[in-house]
Parts: structure tokens; sequence; C-alpha cells
């Protein structure tokens, strides 16, 4: 069922005054009794807006009201309409809740500048709601049936209509777009890139120029250069990507008119998901261009329902695409390797898959969308450090970025021409290739079990890389394909909205018999129903110890003031105690202990009212591979005056050790800091391993950590983190998933505190900042030192896999403190203003906006 755009009944409809989009449409049968809309809502003209709003109108319930979060950042659209200042700050989110059983109507209001409510869209949707079984604690049971009753397109019929003032824009621009020239034979090709890119666009143009190159064509590309308004006949100009081409270059040079009139004389290359942000970003421009020209099958078809001229350019195979400065490796030592932007999807399936990965040698290397991929952006590999490490791995996955299907040319060049066997949801776009010849294509609830078949047979993987990079060499190669693009457009082949013409694409060469009869297994739902038994009785965890819940609260600020004198008061009297001499902890060994002199790792673990977990993560150090660090590991536990039974369950776990575990008993509680410094000067390994007891590790944890920072000179290592609920199963999401960049780290805290640090270097900081914790900003010690770090020019190494487990809690100690976030952030203001100063975050620092820390009531 199409979603619907109120038809006009006025002489300026509500719908096409407004540029509105949704990321997705509502699916026509709802599973579920909630319902999240985002996209994007401004005026054409600039004209205010007052509120946007959902409405749930059912037969047999009144109608339902649910009120927009607006002015969220949507930046690419402030980019691509900058005479509109709503464009960058356009984003909402609507959270319906209660969607009744049954047939419905939901219908978006715009209140417009006369505070007038209008509607801009309706859909009907049909709620089935399964979120009992979630409730019941049958998660994956109701995820198994929930699959089976969605389509394979979620449920929508695929034609998904326009906005009517994006559409009615297009119409208005196109007036004045270029007019197509008649057929003429091209000899030169001048493509137009600027230095600002992303590194992933620049690699895509240096491949479409080579592919003219070699078919012939005269070709340069040109860097940070104005296009010519006018060319000869036989030359052609192309603009590698219009969205960022523009955004971040042309617009700052030429005024409007002129930037137009040039556009009329270009060719557009667009490399953009369809609905994406970007993608919509180029339709500002692209109805003045000669036609638009696209990588992918489904960006094509997304321009020509527009109405707007677009050619496939598709990529293909070169020589550039393997290079790298080393020799070719023996054999391939990595089992898996992911490189992708972290979208909450992919986010997602990597945690609910942790095990999986931790298991096992992957290289997971994501990326964060907001950031630009520069030459010195540390997560995103230059292209001979990516070649070199595909030429090592043995799987290359793709998990999707949106619920879009897209097959993503570029990252699958890359893995076939290296030699991978790319194991890839299922896609569209993807002709010429062939599923189960050149690559493996399945469900997404069969990928896991697809690479542990792949790694496990690995004559039928060699054989699927070796066919998928035969076939790119040999019959689809960048030079054919710039020579057929060249042709479309030197006979005027501009296909417009409705026409065909593109490879259809081979339904594939079907799975291994035993490979889809194990993800038939995978998917049953006895299955998913022994899964969650698994976890069933396994208590949920209990909040953390404080009420705070609502931001401004004035019972919470009461609370976090009385918390914050009681820490002073702790503080002082420990070091008076101090002073006196007398002794502010206690220590106690087990048998174990004196057996381990010399540790190469010590693990501290601060403990603070944490009775239900202390077991829980000794049992997880226990597991750990211990045999290839030398020296072994020590625990100290540095319990720190937890009211509830913690030192009483940290002894008893500490008796059935085998582990060399020693327990440091503090006589006041003064606080994670505090406990973690003392932790780490009564430790005796060169290196440390920070993490609080209600956390665990993976078995490969200590090992791989331990093998990095050795390998180095960094004064940490620290491994991506999966986030977890009351159980180990209930997967919420990751931690510390980029690599270590100060850039990135002055924008926003994304490293946690459980990693393995060089000791002395962590010292010869001054530890943690126990500041933080008498002046009431609880939590935020991690980032503090993290920021130290990088003022002392220090660096930290990422483990890009899934090694360590992180208990969230529903009021976590900093989730308070950001009730003063504002506060705290000038304080590090204050403190760190040299790195701000080298590395001038642009729209955020330290995780807030520069625009919230400007504002007067801040």
């Amino acid at each position: 069922m199409a979603a619907q755009v109120i038809a006009p009944n006025e002489s300026l409809p509500a719908a096409a005054e407004y540029f509105f989009h949704l990321d997705a449409l509502p699916p026509a049968v709802s599973y579920s009794s909630s319902l999240e809309l985002t996209g994007w809502l401004f005026h054409r003209r600039s004209a205010p807006i007052h509120g946007l709003r959902a409405l749930v109108k059912s037969p047999l319930r009144p109608v339902r009201t649910f009120k927009a979060r607006r002015k969220r950042a949507r930046p690419a659209l402030g980019a691509a309409y900058p005479n509109l200042p709503d464009a960058g700050m356009s984003g909402f989110l609507i959270e319906v809740d209660g969607l009744p059983l049954g047939p419905a109507t939901l219908e978006l209001e715009v209140r417009d500048a006369a505070k007038n409510w209008r509607t801009i869209f309706r859909d009907r949707i049909t709620t089935l709601p399964l979120d009992w079984l979630g409730r019941m604690r049958f998660p994956q049971l109701q995820d198994s049936i929930v699959r089976r009753l969605t389509p394979p397109n979620g449920g929508g019929d695929g034609a998904r209509e326009v906005e009517s003032g994006e559409l009615a824009e297009i119409k208005a621009r196109m007036a004045n777009a270029a007019t197509v020239a008649a057929p003429v034979a091209i000899r030169s090709v001048l493509l137009y890139v600027t230095s600002k890119s992303n590194l992933f666009i620049r690699e895509i143009a240096d491949l479409v120029c080579a592919g003219f190159r070699d078919a012939g064509f005269n070709a340069e590309l040109l860097v940070d250069t104005i296009p010519q308004e006018e060319t000869p006949d036989d030359t052609i100009q192309i603009v590698v990507t219009p969205h960022e081409f523009y955004n971040l270059f042309l617009r700052e040079r030429l005024p409007r008119g002129e930037l137009q009139r040039r556009t009329r004389n270009l060719y557009l290359l667009g490399t953009e998901q369809p609905e994406s942000d970007w993608f919509h970003s180029n339709l500002t421009i692209a109805p003045y261009a000669r036609a638009m020209l696209d990588i992918n099958p489904l960006g094509v078809e997304g321009y020509r329902a527009r109405g707007l001229r677009c050619i496939h350019l598709p990529l293909g195979y070169h020589p550039m695409l393997a290079a790298t400065k080393v020799a070719p490796p023996n054999e391939r030592v990595v089992d898996l390797s992911l490189l992708a932007s972290l979208t909450e999807r992919r986010e997602k399936f990597l945690a609910e898959h942790a095990d999986f990965f931790a298991a096992r040698h992957c290289h997971l290397r994501l990326v964060p969308i907001g950031f630009a991929k520069t030459e010195t952006t540390k997560s995103y590999l230059p292209v001979n450090e990516r070649n070199a490490l595909l030429q090592r791995s043995k799987i290359l996955l793709n998990i999707h970025y949106s619920d879009l299907r897209y097959f993503e040319w570029h990252r699958m060049l890359v893995g076939l021409a290296n030699g991978c066997c790319i194991i890839t949801e299922t896609c569209e776009g993807y002709a010429p290739l062939v599923p189960g010849k050149h690559f493996v294509m399945v469900e997404t609830g069969g990928i896991i079990r697809a690479c542990e078949y792949y790694l496990g047979h690995p004559a039928e993987r060699e054989a699927i890389a070796r066919a998928g990079a035969a076939f790119i060499r040999e019959h689809f190669r960048q030079a054919a394909n710039c020579a057929a693009c060249a042709e479309q457009i030197a006979n005027g082949r501009y296909f417009s909205l409705g026409a065909g013409g593109d490879e259809k694409e081979s339904g594939g060469v079907p799975l291994p018999a035993e490979l889809r009869e194990s993800t038939r297994d995978d998917d049953s739902l006895l299955q998913a129903i022994a899964k969650d038994l698994r976890t069933f009785f396994v208590p949920k965890s209990r909040p953390a110890l404080t009420n705070a819940t609502a931001t401004g609260d004035e019972k919470t600020i009461a609370e976090i003031a009385e918390k914050r004198r009681g820490f002073v008061e702790r503080f002082a009297l420990q070091e008076a105690a101090v002073r006196r001499g007398e002794e502010i902890w206690s220590i106690s060994d087990n048998d174990s202990f004196p057996a381990y002199s010399s540790p190469a790792i010590s693990i501290v673990v601060t403990l603070y009212n944490y009775e239900r977990y202390i077991s829980q993560c000794l049992t997880s150090l226990e597991r750990a591979e211990r045999v290839a660090i030398p020296g072994g590991i020590e625990v100290l536990i540095v319990e720190d005056a937890s009211t509830d039974r913690s030192l009483q369950y940290a002894r008893a776990a500490q008796r059935a050790s085998e582990l060399a575990v020693r327990i440091v008993a503090k006589k006041f509680n003064t606080g994670l800091a505090d406990a973690r410094n003392l932790g780490l000067r009564l430790a005796r390994a060169p290196y440390a391993f920070i993490m609080d007891a209600d956390n665990l590790i993976f078995p490969r944890a200590l090992r791989l950590l331990y093998e990095a920072i050795t390998a180095s000179s960094s004064a940490a290592a620290y491994s991506i983190l999966c986030r977890f609920g009351g159980r180990p199963n209930d997967r919420r999401g990751l931690l510390s998933y980029y690599d270590w960049d100060p850039r990135m780290l002055v924008e926003h805290p994304y490293i946690d505190a459980m990693a393995l640090f060089d000791r002395a270097q962590l010292l010869g900081l001054g530890g943690y900042n126990n500041e933080l914790f008498k002046i009431g900003w609880f939590g935020w010690e991690d980032y503090e030192l993290w920021l130290r770090m990088a003022a002392s020019h220090l660096s930290a190494r990422l483990v890009p896999n899934i090694l360590c487990l992180y208990r969230h809690h529903e009021a976590a100690m900093s989730n308070t403190t950001n009730l003063f976030e504002i506060e705290l952030v000038r304080h590090l203001i204050q403190r760190y203003q040299p790195l701000i100063d080298e590395y001038q975050p642009k729209e955020r620092v330290f995780g807030v906006e520069w625009s919230r820390l400007a504002s007067p009531s801040s």
C-alpha cells in the first residue's frame, strides 16, 4: 500500500508548500503497537513552522495525537539549501505509541505560519501487535514470527510517491534546465571533484577518470576547479558527486545565477542511496544539469521517477582497486572484514551477533556518518592499507546501510578485486554479477550461518572468490562501462520517467543444500523459543541507585547536590585519616595470588553495590585466553565501601577462583575515579585493564589487547564493546566503535573506560580526575582522561573487533550528570582550549552543539 500525499484542495495546497520527507514509510501492516517516524520538513519559502504532529484515527477509538520532536540536525540539507535557514535543522522524530488493533489512518499535520493545522500526509495502517511476546521475555520468538509475516519488500508495494513540494520544486527548476544537445562524437572528458570530498568520492573519481582514459578518451581529473561555462562540442564535463562538489566548494565560489548557468553544461554523477539526505541534496541542482549519471540502477530509477534525465554509469574493474604497497600475503589470516559507516541498523546487527565476531579473527572497521572521511580520519583506512587488509581477508561482509536493498558497488568491486568471498544481505542492482556464483547473497537471518558455512568450507569459498574476481577482470572493466556511458550521451539516450534499458538481474545459483537446510533451521520457531528459554530465568537488572530520570527535575537536582556533598565530605574524612596515619583500606589475597609475582596484566575491577554481578565478572575473566600472556594476570577488586553485600560476594568469588585475586576493601566511598587510582597504584603489572564489576569480557579480549599494546608505543588499547541490558544476551548496541582520533574526540565522547593501559603512562598523566566527582559530575572521568591523553599527544590503539560486554543501566551516573552538561562542557573548554584550537571542531564540542553553548538560556 503506497503512502498518500494529500491531493491539492485549494490554490496553494499544503503539501506543495513544504519540502517534506519520511526516511521510511510506515508499514502497511505493523506487528508492533509503537511506531517511530523520522524525516525532515521545512517551508519552500522559509515561512515559520509552529508545530508538527501525528494523528491516529480509528473507528473504535478516539483520535490520538503525538507531538513531533523538531529542530534536529540535517546538515546535508542545510548545505543544499543555503538560502533557507530552517533546512539544516529540519529533522524530526515522532514516537507513536499504542496503535489500535486493526485498521487505522495515520496523518501528519503541520502548523503553518498562521498557526492553522494542515494535513500534508495520510496513510492507512493495520496493526496486529506482537509486543506482548517481548514483554513475556520471548523476543527471539517475536522477531522470528515478524520476519515470517513481513513481505520481502517490507510491506509496501515499492511504489513510493514523491512528496509534492519537492516534485513541484524540481519541475519549477527544470524550466531553466539544459537543453539536450544533438548527438556528437565525444573525445574529451573533464571530471571535477573537490579536495574537501570524502576519500570514497575521490577514489570513485579516480576510477572513472582512469576508465575513460583506458577507453581512449582524453580524460582529466580537476580538483577544486570551477567548471567551464562553454566547452567544445566533443567535450563533456562530469561532477563527482554533486552534493559534495556544490555544497563544499562551488556554492562558495559562484553566485546562484552563474552556478545555475554553468550547471547547464554539466553531467552530475550520483553515488548516494536513494531517499538519503545526500540524494535529496542532489535534487536541488539536478534539474539544471544536462543529465544525472548514477553508479547504481536504484539511483537511476530514483532520479527518473522524478522526471529527471539519468544514465547508468556502472563502476567496474581497474587494477587500482587492488593496488597496495606490500607484497600479497601467502595466506588469508583474517576470517572476516566489514568496512562500513555505522548506522543504527548495522549497530543492531553487530551487537546481536557479537559472540560470533568475538570468537573469530574479524576486522570490523566502522566510520561515523557525519564526520568527513579525509586523509586525517583515522577510522577510514587509506586505499593501500584497505586493499592489504582485504588481501588478508577470507570474507568481506556487507550489511545494508538501511532497509533499502542497495548493492554497494564500490565496496563489492574492491572486495572482489582483492580476492574476498563477499557475503551480503539480499540486494537489488547487482547485475551482471550472479549470486551464488560471483558472491553469496542470503536473507538477513541467514548471514551468520552463511559465514560459518563458508569459513568451514574453504574450497567452496575460494571458488566463489576466484569466479567473482575473474568475472570483473574479464567482463566488467571500468573502461568498457565508461565507453558505453559516453555512447549513450553521444546518441542522446536520456532515459526519463519509466524508461527501461538496464540489464536484468539473474536469479542466481542456488546455495549449497547443507547451507539452505541449516539456514532454514536457524530461523525456525522452535529455535527461537530455545534461544529465549536460555535467558528466560536470568533476572533482569535493577536500575542504578538513583531515581533521576527527568531532565530539569528539581528533585533530581537536589539529589545530585546531596550526592556531591557526600563525596566532598568523605574525601575530607579520607584525607584526615591519611594524615593521622590510619589505614583507609584493607587487603586480602587468595591462595593463588602469591604464585603470580610478576603478572603481565593487572585487571582493576571497581566494585560498588554490584553484589549480583561480581561473580559473573570474575567468571568471564577466568574464561580468558591467558596462555599467550607471559606472566599471566592478576585481579584487583577495589571494593568502594558498598552499602550492600558486595564485599561478601566478592570474597566468596575470590575463594572459588583459580585466578590470582586480591580484594582491596576501602573504608570510605569516594567514587569511581579514586577507586581506579588506588587499584592502579597497588597493581604490579606493567599493563592495567580497567573494568567495572558489572561488565564482562569475551575469552580472546585480554590476549588481543595485550598483543596490540605491546606491538606499539600506545598508551592504551581498546576494542569495540557490546552494550547489553539486564541479561548478557539482551544486546542493545555498541560502544568504543571508532579508531583513536583526537579530532573526533574533541567533538564528542565515543570511547569507554574498559581498556588496557600502559600503567606507567597512565600514572604519569596523574590517573583519573577526582575533581569531577567532588563537584558532582559523575561518569565523565573516562572522557576527561581520554582528552588528557590527546592533549598530551599520547595515542590509543583500537582492536577492531567486539571483545567486551558493557552493561547498560537505564539510569546511569553519566545520565544524571547530563542535567549539568552545559556547565560541564564549559569547564572542559577552559581546561582543554589548546585541543579546541588545534582541531577546531565545527558543529559541536565535547558532545554539545556550539549553538547551545552560545545561547543565553544555557
